[in-house]
């Protein structure tokens, strides 16, 4: 019997193609080891003084080698602090536990990611430097090897306020955030949200009626459709952010969020 035999010609047609897709899909990934954040890969949080980002901010960045594996990408969280009313010029601006509480080695090892802390000048606010926080994180996004669908917000008090201003500002770059102690008018961001977001606030916090701010703020982002949960914290202030960041349930439920396309 005749037997016509299939030419193995596709067959190994399709696997180089697959193989080339995959090679030009790892070139597409920075390569952190070369470029101009090489000098910040150092498994713990280093400070970088003057801004990478031309119009950007200074920051500390956690980037360990094991992020730098070629051809793969990584979560990214972004923190942003409080206001520094207090600080003044010239003084060094310290990386805080709302930032280190991520980079520990029990929550790398659960959920490997780079954690920045960008700040802004004394006496300022991130409503003050949306152009320079936007700059710094697009630069990040640039020359890290970071995955686009999981990047992610914390924000403390004013941080908090800045988180809601950028998830309005850019809804195509965040997958998800936590908010602690920080409310906003809900008028400027209800309709503009679409990420998850998991607010926090002390049962105390009075100050400019925060508590009270952040449960309206929550409802009126929950009547429109995006996901809230809210917590507030028995007993607690203003400063009850370690609730959140120390909290396993949070860090769980902030990297099984992905960014809908």
């Amino acid at each position: 019997m005749l037997q016509t035999l299939r030419s193995p010609r596709p067959l190994l047609f399709a696997l180089c193609s697959a193989l080339l897709a995959s090679a030009v899909q790892a070139d597409d990934v920075p390569d952190a080891r070369k470029g101009p954040y090489k000098d910040l890969i150092e498994g713990e949080f280093v400070h970088q003084e003057t801004p990478l980002a031309e119009n950007g901010l200074p920051f500390w960045l956690f980037a360990d080698r094991k992020l730098t594996t070629r051809g793969k990408r990584h979560p990214l969280i972004v923190i942003l602090h409080g206001r520094r009313n207090s600080a003044k010029p010239g003084d060094t601006f310290k990386v805080q536990s709302i930032a280190q509480d991520w980079a520990t080695k029990d929550a790398q090892r659960d959920n490997a990611c780079f954690v920045i802390q960008p700040y802004y000048p004394p006496q300022g606010g991130w409503e003050k430097v949306p152009e320079k926080l936007d700059a710094t994180l697009e630069h990040a996004f640039q020359h890290l090897p970071v995955d686009p669908e999981r990047v992610y917000l914390f924000g403390f008090s004013n941080g908090g306020q800045g988180t809601f201003q950028s998830l309005a500002r850019r809804p195509d770059w965040f997958a998800a955030a936590v908010t602690v102690s920080g409310p906003v008018s809900p008028k400027s961001v209800v309709g503009k949200i679409k990420a998850p977001v998991w607010m926090w606030v002390g049962e105390n916090d009075n100050d400019l009626n925060k508590r009270q701010r952040i449960e309206e703020l929550a409802k009126a982002l929950d009547d429109s459709g995006v996901d809230i949960k809210l917590d507030i914290v028995p007993g607690a202030g203003h400063n009850c952010f370690g609730k959140a960041t120390r909290n396993e349930d949070v860090h769980d439920w902030l990297f099984d969020q992905r960014l809908e396309k």
